[in-house]
């Protein structure tokens, strides 16, 4: 009996310690992104991301691959550079729609593409940043779904 009344306080503190840590790692990481700017280097747009997922075409909020280490978009004038875990290297021809998903500290610049059946998910948690990037990517001739147009168009 002795040794449960010791324990139980030890493990919620356990857990509130952990808990407390996640909370100001991602309060971090989301402040940072908000001070993020898009370079330009080399003649092409570097895009940071806090994070980047690969998803299945069609199927929101459903990926089989994440990154958080190095994730990776550089828009070039005739290609872009896309990583997760490896680069990939794309036409823009290729890419049958951009679009854009939100939710509470994501702002996701999804790129899909016609020759494949999976999709890239660039998390900028930056709106701003995230509405640069497809006005870019529409300026290139992407098209653009609904979303990502108004986003574009009205901010």
């Amino acid at each position: 009996m002795d040794a449960a009344l010791v324990f139980i306080p030890v493990v919620a503190l356990g857990v509130a310690l952990i808990a407390g840590g996640l909370v100001l790692h991602f309060r971090t990481r989301l402040r940072t992104a908000g001070a993020a700017r898009i370079e330009r280097r080399e003649g092409a747009l570097h895009v940071p991301l806090i994070a980047a997922f690969s998803g299945w075409k069609g199927i929101p909020w459903v990926s089989w691959a994440r990154s958080n280490v190095a994730p990776r978009l550089v828009i070039h004038a005739e290609h872009v550079e896309c990583r997760v875990i490896r680069t990939r290297r794309k036409p823009l021809s290729l890419i049958s729609r951009v679009d854009y998903r939100a939710t509470i500290g994501t702002e996701n610049i999804v790129l899909e593409f016609s020759d494949s059946l999976t999709s890239f998910v660039g998390n900028t948690a930056n709106r701003a940043l995230t509405r640069e990037a497809l006005a870019h990517l529409a300026g290139l001739g992407c098209p653009l779904s609904e979303r990502a147009r108004l986003l574009v168009e009205k901010g």
